[in-house]
């Protein structure tokens, strides 16, 4: 039973399965007692908790487990910003191991064998400016365009003072060694509707968009 049990579970593309997935799959082979045999699942090591309620089947496949679906699933709302999402998109040299996503909820850290994600709070009104979703092999996740992810990096930066465009420009080139041509593709839009609704330190950059 525990085969076809693991077979199902192998079988969700993500990886990633909730209470509800389980408990379903479950009671298809009529199980009564569910969280003793989510119990004896992990204790057999075929699915490993994430946080309550949320798991991941341990199939060789999870060897390459998207921190990005991770990160998605274990607070919702979010996004993946700030330096995981410039480094993903390749604006900043530096490797980036803890992934650091942006939500309406409150600041959270989760420190998981996967890694640690953490989670900044921002208000509403600058959510849902410049995000996408990235559809990878079998899966999709949330992140900020390249954009919106500098204009985040920038909204969290504690102590930086940007009073001008050369002082933003210092910032980007020195502190981040972000390229500057690879900002020529930039869309203006996002970053002055973040500055607007943010008030931020974001307008210098304004500037500095062609």
């Amino acid at each position: 039973m525990d085969i076809l049990i693991d077979k199902e579970l192998a079988n969700i593309k993500s990886h990633i399965i909730d209470y509800a997935t389980i408990k379903a799959i479950l009671e298809k082979y009529n199980y009564k007692r569910i969280n003793d045999k989510i119990e004896n699942l992990k204790r057999q090591g075929i699915i490993k908790s994430l946080k309550k309620g949320l798991y991941v089947h341990t199939s060789m496949q999870n060897n390459i487990i998207s921190k990005e679906l991770i990160a998605n699933s274990l607070l919702s709302p979010s996004y993946i910003s700030l330096d995981h999402a410039l480094s993903f998109y390749g604006l900043i040299p530096e490797i980036v191991v803890g992934v650091v996503s942006v939500t309406t909820k409150r600041a959270k850290a989760f420190k998981i064998d996967y890694g640690v994600f953490e989670y900044k709070h921002i208000k509403k009104e600058l959510y849902p400016i410049g995000l996408k979703i990235y559809n990878a092999n079998e899966y999709t996740f949330l992140i900020a365009t390249k954009e919106k992810a500098l204009c985040d990096k920038i909204f969290f930066t504690k102590n930086l003072q940007i009073s001008s465009k050369k002082r933003m420009l210092e910032f980007l080139v020195v502190d981040l060694r972000i390229d500057l041509d690879d900002m020529e593709s930039f869309d203006k839009n996002i970053v002055n509707s973040y500055y607007i609704k943010s008030r931020s330190k974001n307008k210098s950059l304004v500037g500095v968009i062609k």
